[in-house]
């Protein structure tokens, strides 16, 4: 087995896949896999019941990360508990309204098809927690992000947890700013970019191309490749759904130390 980077599969005897894993180094990820743990019986029963094992190597950790989710939702395999959703059919969205205020509210995705939710979520139900959450945390108001149905001022407003822009007390410009805080905590630093990383030989390079806030895909270049537009990039690459479990892969790997480039457009 290779030590490189990539996404494994465990196979049961049917052939069928039961489990899907990516690591930076496959080799030793797999033997972790059959360590000895005599204390769960769960472990055994997944160790006994593989029978055959296969890998695709990526390269980049971040395109393993991403080809990882892809291929759970793709195949949802028995022993795989994380990211099996595939279907993200709610979302939050930003609107500005006639005061100058900026407005996040939750609805269903294919409801806004004129516009992409700032963030994908698995239903209705989690992104009003999801929106709730960021109300709380960046003292917005529930008014203004459609969570207080009222003529007047919302309830956090009569509690004092609320600076008053539900009945224009505060300004627009102050609130916006903790709109936009509370939107950079779950969307990208910038809109539209390209992560240029390693690739599964030394003359290939990994392309992962996110346009306007939106995972587009992933895919491979070689050496001669040269590109100065964004439309070059797009046009090398993979599709794949975006969703929220790659939007966080995406962010959270960012935020890490990496020796990837990152170019920005727009």
């Amino acid at each position: 087995m290779p030590q490189e980077a990539g996404v494994y599969y465990f196979y049961n005897q049917q052939g069928e896949v039961i489990y899907v894993g990516k690591s930076i180094n496959i080799y030793k990820r797999i033997q972790q896999h059959f360590a000895v743990d005599y204390k769960s019986r769960k472990s055994l029963e997944f160790k006994n019941s593989i029978s055959d094992i296969t890998w695709e190597l990526t390269g980049s950790e971040l395109v393993a990360l991403l080809f990882e989710s892809h291929e759970i939702k793709r195949m949802k395999p028995l022993y795989n508990r994380a990211q099996r959703r595939s279907v993200f059919p709610a979302g939050i969205f930003l609107r500005t309204d006639e005061n100058g205020y900026k407005r996040l509210y939750y609805g269903r995705a294919d409801d806004h098809a004129e516009s992409h939710p700032l963030i994908a979520l698995g239903n209705q139900f989690k992104a009003k927690g999801f929106l709730f959450h960021k109300v709380s945390k960046f003292n917005l108001c529930q008014k203004l992000c459609d969570l207080y149905k009222t003529t007047g001022s919302c309830f956090d407003y009569q509690v004092h947890r609320c600076k008053g822009a539900c009945i224009g007390l505060e300004p627009p410009e102050e609130y916006n700013q903790r709109v936009e805080e509370a939107i950079e905590s779950f969307t990208y630093e910038h809109g539209t970019f390209v992560i240029i990383g390693a690739g599964r030989h030394a003359t290939e390079k990994s392309l992962v191309v996110v346009e306007n806030g939106r995972y587009l895909g992933f895919g491979y270049v070689d050496e001669t490749f040269s590109a100065r537009r964004f439309v070059d990039f797009k046009d090398a690459i993979t599709r794949y759904n975006d969703n929220k479990d790659v939007q966080q892969i995406i962010r959270q790997y960012l935020r890490t130390k990496h020796k990837d480039k990152v170019k920005v457009f727009g």
